[in-house]
């Protein structure tokens, strides 16, 4: 049995603390802040699970598997559809009515036919601007891309209190200044011995640690990494401008808006969650923001837009 150190208490590092102790490993999860989940969690206001940014949930995909293990209630998933996606300026992926359209879209969707509108608004859903995604592209065809009934804090629940149950050692408000050897320096003067170490805290935390333990090793790992930021709005509001669409989205300005309520009827009784994403532009080539601000103000005007007078209804 090794004595295995997490740090990070998000997603990843909570999944790795279960698989770690299903091996017999004895494992302290260290975090930095005063709770669990990362960004990988929600707020209850005013009767809407209000998240950062749209999340969308692999059915296919592990971190599902694993929730799905872990508790006897079922979670309650509703998939994105592609005859409620549109593609702005150009109309639904799959129209409903029109069945030559829906071929031919649906033709250059298993092309992977960049060209096509149609096929660059799915990939977007699929990968938020980074590299084509092949299976949450054919889970998303398929139905199996979803929004979950109890929002994302709840999600991170199910891993907390699986971790609970088994035994292992959560610590908030634990900050790991380095790594010395078989231990972990904390700022408050504290030293934990241990076999291993898994890095579950953000590329910039994980990279300062790696770096006093083998410079040249954290120089490989990191050398090739490209940085991808994005700008979201959460509201919810009383009434419903996208008539029942699943998202709208602009792959052209890497834009979506999505509605929660219309994916998941169980999110709410009325209304709308909005959630609206908007990624990149703030470095490299394709820069066009000069600031997180200005593209911020352009979801804001592609809200408009697309939705207008959501900003005349907002509850929260």
């Amino acid at each position: 049995m090794a004595r295995v150190i997490i740090v990070g208490a998000g997603i990843a590092g909570l999944s790795a603390a279960i698989h770690a102790s299903s091996y017999g490993h004895h494992v302290v999860l260290l975090e930095k802040s005063s709770r669990i989940g990362g960004r990988g969690t929600s707020q209850n206001i005013d009767g809407f699970s209000l998240h950062y940014g749209p999340h969308l949930l692999d059915k296919k995909g592990p971190f599902y598997q694993l929730c799905h293990k872990l508790s006897r209630t079922k979670i309650s998933l509703k998939p994105l559809r592609l005859d409620k996606i549109e593609a702005a300026g150009y109309g639904l992926v799959r129209p409903t009515g029109n069945i030559k359209q829906a071929a031919e879209n649906l033709r250059a969707l298993r092309r992977q036919d960049e060209s096509n509108p149609y096929f660059q608004a799915v990939n977007f859903l699929n990968n938020w601007g980074g590299n084509y995604n092949q299976n949450r592209d054919k889970s998303l065809r398929k139905g199996k891309l979803c929004v979950s009934n109890e929002g994302w804090i709840g999600l991170v629940g199910r891993l907390g209190a699986a971790l609970d149950e088994i035994g292992v050692l959560i610590e908030t408000n634990c900050d790991v200044t380095a790594i010395n050897k078989n231990k972990i320096c904390l700022t408050d003067g504290r030293e934990v011995e241990c076999d291993a170490v898994i890095l579950a805290c953000g590329v910039n935390t994980a990279k300062q640690l790696l770096e006093n333990v083998d410079e040249d090793l954290s120089r490989q790992e990191f050398v090739n990494l490209s940085k991808i930021t994005a700008s979201f709005i959460e509201a919810g509001i009383t009434s419903k401008p996208m008539a029942g669409k699943h998202a709208i989205v602009d792959s052209d300005s890497k834009m979506a808006v999505f509605d929660n309520i219309a994916i998941q009827p169980r999110l709410g009784a009325s209304g709308s969650h909005i959630s609206a994403i908007a990624v990149g532009g703030l470095y490299g080539a394709d820069k066009v923001y000069q600031s997180a601000k200005q593209r911020s103000a352009k979801l804001v005007d592609f809200l408009d837009k697309y939705i207008s007078g959501w900003q005349d209804n907002i509850v929260t």
